[in-house]
């Protein structure tokens, strides 16, 4: 989600884009010309009148898709539980100056095939815009060293549609602007989706789903010649063959096992790619290489693919908490067939908790130390998820395993079960267990991933 710079850092991208894209044609015979986002008001006119685009946002709205996501934020006694993101559409008036007869023509035929071959601001023309850290076209004198760059982090992209105003609809524009009028096109640019990172109370994770905690399997009957991938199953790992275990874990771990199923899964070699769904882009200034793991010819059969995730100290900087798209490559003699991507959830792992329990209080407050795997990035979001609270980590700089975590009005209390949120993916506080035929009993809060203040 973006920050509360959202609505300035469309603007500079679409400032950007319109001034980029004058640049690129040849637009000599016009002369000099410029690109603002200032209101009309403001503009001379008249013999004066320079060659100039003009982009005034006149108006915000209410994004009627997004508007009820994460509702309600508060329980009955007013306590935060969510941050729902404030869903925008902004409305912007592109309008045309020249100095010369057909010069403003020109500038606002030019500026509208520009905006109609460019239909969405991709995360690269955001990343390009605001790429200092106040971003193109943003005053330092009001901004400061803030940066708009969350802009081009957020799950929904920015889609420009044009809007077209009846005559009566411009009249009372121009009017209520008190501005001369000039030729211009509106446009609407959604969705800016603005969202506060407050800590808010979490619910504990849902131990069983269903008996034997199987959950729902639904898979479509389907036959094909190429390798396909049907269900990933996540576990601890298991020696010997290659038969999942009758439940599955809900997210994935640095060390645990997965068996992916599907259908014609074996060839003359077999790799499992794993590619993050955030990191992915080349141009990420975060960018993350995809993953391969090979699988022995052991490990692997027609409809079932055995592997463990690594754990060495490579890895744990080689992989990054968060949503991985995994394929199956499979390689027969010269040709390379690839499956169908699955989603995969890696979450953090708590290795350790300090000091040992039990943790005493200082004055009112708690210092909770924990280490972690794989790394987190400086970039990245870190929170301790309590049953009542969330705690955000102290500020770490660089990238690392260890974080620190204050509670405030820290409560007395035994066995307080834990968790680590990187990214808004939570680490597992429980753990499996099985009776002497190998069937799951109950899945129980973990010792070590809980705590307990005096």
């Amino acid at each position: 989600m973006s920050g509360p710079l959202a609505i300035a850092g469309v603007t500079a991208v679409l400032k950007d884009v319109l001034n980029n894209g004058l640049i690129d044609h040849d637009l000599a015979p016009v002369g000099s010309f410029s690109v603002t986002a200032v209101p009309p008001d403001r503009i001379t006119t008249g013999t004066q009148e320079p060659n100039q685009l003009n982009l005034f946002l006149y108006q915000v709205t209410p994004n009627q898709g997004w508007r009820n996501v994460g509702l309600p934020s508060r329980d009955s006694s007013g306590e935060r539980l969510s941050n729902p993101p404030l869903a925008l559409d902004l409305h912007y008036l592109l309008t045309a100056y020249g100095a010369q007869d057909f010069n403003a023509e020109i500038l606002l035929g030019y500026a509208l095939q520009i905006l109609h071959e460019h239909p969405v601001l991709s995360r690269r023309d955001i990343r390009t815009a605001l790429s200092s850290p106040i971003g193109s076209g943003l005053p330092s004198e009001i901004f400061g060293n803030l940066s708009a760059l969350d802009l081009a982090e957020q799950v929904e992209q920015i889609k420009i549609t044009p809007h077209y105003l009846t005559t009566e609809e411009l009249s009372k524009l121009w009017t209520a602007m008190q501005a001369r009028y000039r030729q211009s096109m509106a446009y609407q640019v959604s969705v800016v989706l603005i969202q506060s990172t407050k800590p808010a109370k979490t619910a504990l994770p849902v131990l069983s789903r269903g008996e034997d905690d199987r959950g729902v399997d639904a898979a479509a009957n389907v036959v094909s010649l190429f390798p396909l991938l049907e269900n990933i199953h996540i576990g601890p790992v298991q020696d010997g063959g290659i038969e999942p275990l009758p439940t599955s874990y809900p997210s994935a771990e640095l060390g645990l096992q997965l068996i992916l199923q599907g259908q014609n899964l074996t060839g003359d070699s077999v790799s499992v790619e794993f590619k993050h769904t955030r990191y992915s882009e080349p141009e990420h200034p975060l960018f993350l290489p995809p993953l391969s793991i090979p699988v022995l010819a052991a490990d692997r059969t027609a409809s079932r693919i055995k592997l463990t995730l690594p754990t060495d100290p490579a890895a744990q900087t080689a992989w990054r908490t968060g949503l991985y798209n995994v394929a199956v490559s499979v390689t027969q003699g010269t040709k390379v067939h690839h499956s169908n991507d699955k989603l995969l959830v890696l979450a953090p792992r708590i290795n350790a908790i300090s000091p040992a329990n039990p943790i005493a209080r200082v004055g009112v407050k708690a210092t909770v130390t924990l280490t972690c795997s794989p790394q987190v990035l400086k970039e990245q979001t870190a929170t301790l998820l309590l049953p009542d609270r969330e705690v955000i980590a102290n500020a770490h700089p660089a990238n690392t395993d260890t974080l620190v975590f204050v509670i405030s009005d820290a409560p007395v209390a035994t066995d307080l079960p834990v968790r680590l949120c990187i990214d808004g993916v939570d680490s597992m506080p429980f753990t499996r267990t099985y009776d002497g035929d190998g069937k799951p009993l109950p899945p129980v809060f973990a010792d070590n991933q809980q705590v307990t203040i005096v």
